[in-house]
């Protein structure tokens, strides 16, 4: 996101409980067991009494008690009820910071700050959208290390207290999370692009192989699957999440519209319309080198070892072994099965200059390298 500096260094670097946490899905459920594992005591709270059973099974936290104040609210509901539960919560205490999860910011902001509430109490909100998240949902799917190198961004406004945003930073920082600020302006546009305009693609392309037979689906390859991932998130909660930033979203499907349509055109022209083609290819080539690298640095382009995997249990295990007795560190590994044998092909990726030693090691141990 285009000005997102980080949260300054003095932030605090520990997070005193309790926390409560209201809403037990998969983030709420995963920020509240990243926080156990810290130490930190933890409060639940859920209108669903089964999603609160399974979090307080899973180790979350406890129920919230019938008296007493939360150092720090997460507020961890759908978009379309967090206005009112953040608004609920900032009337119902008196010096609770906070912050919630909700992955559109500008409309929340609006709604907090023409609710009636007086400025004190409005000092005490940090908005707050961690870009993480799973393809499955519910308390069942939650991890605590869920946010491990993820950012975490923080859209404070004026109104909002620097102290709080600092014990937010904390609780962040705590959860493994790399915090950064932004406006919620800018926050909402850059979502619409980097994560909302992906989800629409993902499940309209998916909604396509419905008219596609059986026969056609298994001429599908890795493309595809890497493509359509998204497609299994909860339909009703992505209906709210888009219609919560509408009009950003509606924005950048306009220009992926256009670009699709260039595309369209190109194909349509014949000889004519190639480089047209080819140009918007080239224009993906450019905006892919874009997206950060490991660890959020610039990106690389790694050399691909392939290896022939069975589908039997120690089999990566065993591959990852061999690989690490060449000494040659893998930077990422991708995996895709072949259909109709039992059997993978794991990519991994190495530095260049370390992938022939790489692919030497592993066929000495008997691996089928592709390389």
């Amino acid at each position: 996101m285009t000005g997102v500096v980080p949260v300054p260094g003095d932030a605090p670097t520990s997070t005193a409980g309790p926390v409560l946490v209201i809403g037990t899905g998969l983030i709420g459920a995963s920020v509240a067991l990243a926080l156990r594992e810290r130490g930190t005591e933890v409060w639940l709270q859920d209108r669903d009494p089964e999603a609160l059973s399974v979090a307080v099974e899973r180790g979350a936290g406890l129920p919230r008690p019938a008296a007493g104040e939360p150092a720090l609210v997460i507020v961890a509901v759908p978009p379309a009820a967090a206005p009112s539960v953040v608004i609920e919560v900032l009337r119902s205490t008196v010096n609770a910071t906070v912050s919630d999860v909700v992955s559109t910011k500008a409309r929340l902001q609006r709604e907090i700050e023409t609710s009636g509430l007086d400025a004190s109490a409005i000092a005490r909100f940090v908005p707050g959208h961690p870009m993480a998240g799973r393809e499955v949902s519910g308390p069942a799917a939650a991890r605590a290390d869920l946010f491990a190198d993820r950012v975490w961004a923080l859209t404070p406004s004026a109104a909002t207290d620097l102290t709080r945003t600092r014990q937010v930073a904390a609780l962040v920082e705590s959860l493994g999370a790399v915090p950064v600020i932004t406006s919620p302006d800018e926050h909402d546009r850059a979502v619409a692009l980097t994560s909302h305009t992906p989800q629409v693609v993902a499940s309209t392309v998916a909604a396509g192989l419905a008219d596609l037979g059986d026969t056609g689906v298994r001429l599908s390859g890795q493309g595809l699957r890497d493509v359509t991932r998204l497609a299994a998130s909860d339909p009703g909660l992505w209906a709210e999440i888009l219609a919560s930033n509408a009009e950003p979203v509606a924005g950048a499907l306009d220009s992926l519209i256009d670009r699709l349509a260039a595309v369209r055109d190109g194909l349509r022209a014949g000889e004519a319309g190639a480089a047209a083609v080819r140009t918007s290819l080239e224009a993906g080539v450019v905006g892919h080198r874009r997206v950060p690298g490991k660890h959020g640095a610039a990106p690389v382009t790694w050399a691909v070892v392939a290896v022939s995997v069975a589908d039997r249990p120690g089999e990566l295990g065993r591959l990852f072994a061999d690989a690490g007795a060449t000494g040659v560190n893998l930077e990422d590994v991708r995996i895709e099965h072949a259909q109709g044998r039992p059997t993978g092909l794991v990519e991994l990726e190495v530095s260049p200059e370390s992938a022939s030693s790489l692919a030497d090691g592993l066929r000495t141990t008997g691996w089928d390298v592709r390389f």
